[in-house]
């Protein structure tokens, strides 16, 4: 069995952050498995317009580096998103292990 130590979690910013408390969930179990690099996409402060604080050019190295990094990446997929398609294709082409996650409830589009 591979031991996983890096684990890039993906999902919406931009796209809608109404699944902000369920992210921080899944986060807090990938947790148990491994370091999770992108913690702060389940920050409740994190708003849709994202982070203010960096250019989109920092926040996208940003990203790279820590997608290069990961041993897998976990994607929550329900509310559509081009940066999460975009960093799934990124680790595909890599050879980076993917899972997605997707809700079976009320108002998945």
């Amino acid at each position: 069995m591979t031991l996983i130590r890096s684990i890039y979690f993906a999902g919406s910013i931009s796209g809608g952050r109404e699944d902000a408390a369920q992210y921080r969930q899944i986060i807090a179990l990938l947790a148990e498995y491994g370091q999770v690099l992108t913690e702060h996409v389940g920050d409740p402060e994190l708003s849709a317009s994202g982070e203010s604080r960096r250019t989109s050019a920092e926040v996208y190295q940003q990203d790279m580096d820590w997608l290069a990094q990961a041993d897998v990446l976990v994607a929550e997929v329900s509310i559509p998103s081009h940066g999460v398609g975009y960093e799934i294709a990124s680790a595909e082409g890599t050879g980076t292990p993917v899972l997605c996650l997707y809700g079976l409830g009320e108002g998945v589009r």
